[in-house]
């Protein structure tokens, strides 16, 4: 390998690393955050149009062992099919939106060229953006028919969540499609690095053979990818000939230069200058905001676990007879009898234990509302912003109110997660769905955001002793 080679590669391999790991700690991070905001999204439109009866879910959607992203149909299909035919495929695209979430790991590695065009068109399944009943897509078509439908007649709070949710999906799907572009056109350079390390580094390799011109350069890649690579990684023939260009073109000094250009990471210039002035005590308290935005995914996981347990353990206790009177009351839209679950709590402080009688729908809605409000406050939508134009003393009382309520929310899920074992027997006990990793990470965010909420009261008492000793904060 010529100096010249070296020293671009030697620069190449360490501007890819730096870009990898920014992609592993940030970008894809976000990436994450915005599909379970989208999950969380598309749940409540699923919920809703299969609680109103205007889809029909695939029964055997909870069953299915799900291994690798699938993406579901998308031919036509006539308007009197939309409940079967739509309830199937809505079913099938909010399940593998769970499964992205859920058991995907977001890193470079596992986002290969392949995966990244797969969840691109995924993402195209719904034109989130033209919900409407003259889109061309079927489903899409089905969609905003479905939504019409749900609409009709419904209280405001349930017109306002469809509306929301609609409008979510779209900004989470642009978002989404952002971050993955960036990544795509990151793994075709990164594809390019590697080849040139497993390849050009190897013993093997006749680098004065491959420098002889491009044709000799290409011949020398293949001769030694199968040897090397295999079948373990695609030849991406058009991504040789980059290579090959930036090695031997009569602009390949242009060329080099362009992909370092696209592997600079782009600092914030605000964040910079934050990071420099140091935080104040609004950006702290802010910060303790974020963390608590950030519980809303894990609140959407906990939701639907819940809302399936539930719905295991009252239909074990229903007999013949109830089933076909509830049928007729959704029939003839009476009023469905509350459901009500006597569970022993025990108080985290005391260890006390108390029997508590749960209102499930009512629990429900105020999880539902949280965790809306949570995802809002996690992609700085409205939300976050009403909140930072307020005072400190207004947020302070809002985090500390929100901290106390998560708390409570947390002890009682713990409780039902006791309570759904011991209420079944081992035939049924397959179709409970346990919550312990989700509780977990529920704790570790309640953790998190004490410790945010101590540092900014730190921050103030410090500040304050500064104040009275004179001692200004610039200083």
């Amino acid at each position: 390998m010529t100096m010249e080679n070296s020293a671009f590669s030697a620069e190449l391999q360490a501007a890819l690393n730096k870009k990898q790991e920014w992609f592993n700690t940030v970008s894809l991070q976000n990436l994450l955050v915005q599909y379970r905001l989208l999950y969380t999204c598309v749940h409540n439109l699923f919920d809703t149009l299969s609680k109103k009866n205007i889809i029909i879910p695939d029964p055997y959607r909870m069953d299915k062992k799900i291994s690798e992203i699938t993406l579901p149909e998308t031919s036509p299909f006539s308007d009197n099919e939309i409940a079967k035919v739509f309830g199937a495929r809505f079913s099938e695209y909010e399940t593998m939106l769970d499964y992205i979430c859920t058991y995907y790991r977001f890193t470079v590695d596992n986002l290969s060229i392949p995966v990244v065009k797969k969840l691109i068109d995924f993402n195209k399944v719904f034109d989130w953006d033209n919900v409407s009943t003259n889109n061309t897509k079927m489903n899409t078509r089905a969609l905003a028919i479905s939504i019409s439908n749900a609409k009709m007649g419904a209280p405001g709070v349930i017109q306002s969540l469809i509306n929301d949710s609609v409008t979510k999906c779209s900004q989470s799907i642009k978002e989404i499609n952002k971050i993955l572009n960036e990544l795509g056109l990151f793994q075709r350079e990164m594809y390019k690095g590697e080849l040139r390390k497993d390849l050009f580094e190897h013993p093997d390799f006749n680098m004065g053979k491959a420098m002889s011109g491009p044709d000799a350069e290409m011949a020398e890649i293949k001769r030694l990818y199968g040897k090397v690579i295999g079948k373990k990684k695609t030849f991406y023939s058009d991504l040789v000939a980059e290579i090959i260009e930036e090695d031997q073109s009569p602009e390949k000094d242009k060329k080099q230069d362009a992909v370092l250009a696209k592997l600079q990471i782009k600092e914030d210039v605000k964040q910079k200058k934050v990071q420099k002035a140091g935080p104040s005590s609004k950006e702290l308290i802010m910060a303790t905001v974020l963390s608590i935005g950030a519980i809303g995914p894990t609140l959407t996981q906990l939701r639907g676990k819940l809302e399936e347990n539930f719905e295991v353990i009252f239909a074990k206790k229903k007999s013949f007879m109830t089933k076909l009177i509830d049928a007729l009351k959704q029939v003839f839209h009476i009023k469905e009898k509350e459901r009500i679950c006597m569970v022993p709590v025990k108080d985290p402080k005391t260890g006390f234990e108390k029997t508590v009688k749960l209102n499930v729908e009512e629990f429900l809605l105020d999880l539902n509302k949280k965790e809306r409000a949570y995802n809002g406050i996690g992609v700085k939508g409205p939300e976050y912003a009403k909140i930072e134009a307020s005072n400190e003393e207004a947020i302070l009382a809002f985090v500390n109110k929100q901290i106390s309520e998560i708390q409570s929310v947390f002890t009682m899920i713990n409780a039902l997660d006791g309570y759904f074992k011991n209420e079944i027997d081992s035939i049924t006990k397959v179709k409970i769905k346990g919550m312990q990793i989700e509780l977990t990470a529920l704790r570790n965010s309640i953790v998190n955001t004490n410790k945010k909420r101590g540092d900014y009261a730190n921050f103030k008492q410090e500040t304050e002793q500064m104040r009275k000793l004179g001692i200004k904060e610039d200083e």
